[in-house]
């Protein structure tokens, strides 16, 4: 095994005629030697384009170099078929000097897949340092986002929760929601509060956060993982990490521009993707710009209403018809109602009608437990797990996780149309 900070670079070479790869293959060799960082192994020679492809596919070594002119195929058709046959070798075009330096040449390398244009005399310890950082991109695979890239079941998924009216229970559901998330997913859930004032997130959960999210804002242009983490609270029965909303009257932004704010809220949602399977937004009735960039970057949106009142119907059904407006595709938008009763004066079917969309679930009318569940800050699927609300949620929760799993396996069957299942 090599000592840490050495680097073993398996490589295919090409040689159009006996002998043409000796002189490149010694003068690597020696610079290897030279530098003390580990060796090239060359695992083959190759003496034609197919045949050089054929090695990429079926040795899958680092770094395949290929010679411009080879008999029966070119170097760039050559690196069209490594790319497509085996896309974690990194094709390099060895091109003489003076054509190499031509934007014309390089621009066709890299539409052919390849990923530089080197000539056969560039000095050794330039060509070390090419191969040792092409060599180095095969180990992003060992990155955690890797997995988050390839495995259809650990990509990040976005739910924006949101309602067209308050006094919905909306708020309520975001946290039980990622509550219940947060209990099955341990580590890998998190909830931001995006009220710009008198968020409540942080009061259902018990929780006396040090930060809240108007002051992430204050981070635009600078914001890391390291600043973010240390602007969460947990909350200790679930595991849950939260942001918590501004607990007085100003916005999320603050004193950010347009501009600005978008800036921010970009850089949020892409470290907290980063860094959580699940990202759950508890989004408020008055939509803005802000807003309609979570809605635009989430997977799906819960669109809370109940049958209280016409009102809320009519609202609802505009709420809904602004997102569809924005391109939000209607599959991604999930109808639920709150707060159902046999007895309200409006029924299911009155808000499928308006709205033009199925309701995907319904929660059943639960005050005491609601209620109960606010004044003590534990959420009901935690502290009244038998209760009907906490039922309701835990089947959305299921609901959601079908969704994931229906959405995984379209993306599998377009990915692989030919294939079985």
């Amino acid at each position: 095994m090599a000592d840490e900070g050495t680097r073993n670079i398996r490589i295919v070479l090409t040689a159009p005629h006996p002998g043409a790869s000796d002189e490149l293959q010694e003068r690597i060799a020696e610079a290897m030697d030279a530098s003390g960082v580990g060796e090239v192994d060359v695992v083959a020679v190759a003496h034609d384009g197919l045949e050089a492809a054929q090695m990429a596919a079926q040795l899958a070594p680092d770094i395949i170099l290929l010679q411009e002119e080879m008999p029966g195929m070119s170097g760039y058709e050559a690196a069209g078929l490594v790319s497509l046959a085996a896309p974690d070798v990194a094709s390099v075009l060895l091109v003489d000097a003076e054509r190499g330096e031509s934007t014309e040449v390089v621009a066709r390398a890299l539409r052919a897949g390849a990923r530089a244009v080197i000539s056969p005399s560039t000095p050794a310890d330039q060509l070390l340092d090419l191969l040792g950082e092409l060599s180095a991109i095969t180990e992003a695979r060992k990155r955690p986002e890797y997995e988050l890239v390839t495995d259809p079941s650990k990509m990040p998924v976005t739910i924006a929760v949101t309602g067209a009216k308050g006094g919905t229970g909306k708020s309520i559901l975001s946290v039980n929601l990622a509550v219940t998330f947060a209990r099955k997913y341990a580590g890998q859930v998190v909830l931001v509060d995006f009220y710009g004032q008198f968020g409540n997130v942080a009061l259902m959960l018990d929780l006396s956060p040090n930060y809240h999210i108007g002051e992430l804002a204050a981070f635009v242009g600078e914001l890391d993982s390291t600043i973010l983490e240390t602007h969460l609270a947990t909350h200790a029965d679930s595991g849950l990490r939260v942001l918590a909303g501004h607990p007085g009257s100003a916005g999320v932004g603050g004193r950010l521009t347009a501009e600005q704010e978008i800036g921010f809220l970009a850089d949020l949602v892409g470290l907290l993707r980063r860094q959580y399977r699940f990202v759950f937004f508890d989004i408020p009735p008055l939509i803005g710009e802000a807003s309609d960039y979570i809605f635009s970057r989430a997977q799906y949106i819960v669109l809370i209403s109940a049958l209280v009142d016409i009102s809320a119907v009519r609202d609802t059904s505009q709420l809904y018809r602004q997102l569809v407006d924005h391109r939000i595709a209607p599959e991604r938008i999930k109808l639920v109602v709150n707060r159902y009763s046999r007895s309200n004066e409006l029924t299911l079917q009155d808000i499928e009608q308006a709205t033009g969309t199925k309701v995907v679930h319904q929660i059943p009318e639960d005050p005491a437990a609601a209620i109960g569940s606010i004044n003590e800050g534990s959420p009901a699927v935690v502290s009244r797990s038998g209760t009907p609300l906490a039922r309701g949620v835990r089947e959305l929760a299921e609901l959601l996780e079908q969704s994931m799993a229906e959405e995984r396996q379209r993306r599998q069957r377009a990915a692989h149309p030919g294939g079985e299942g």
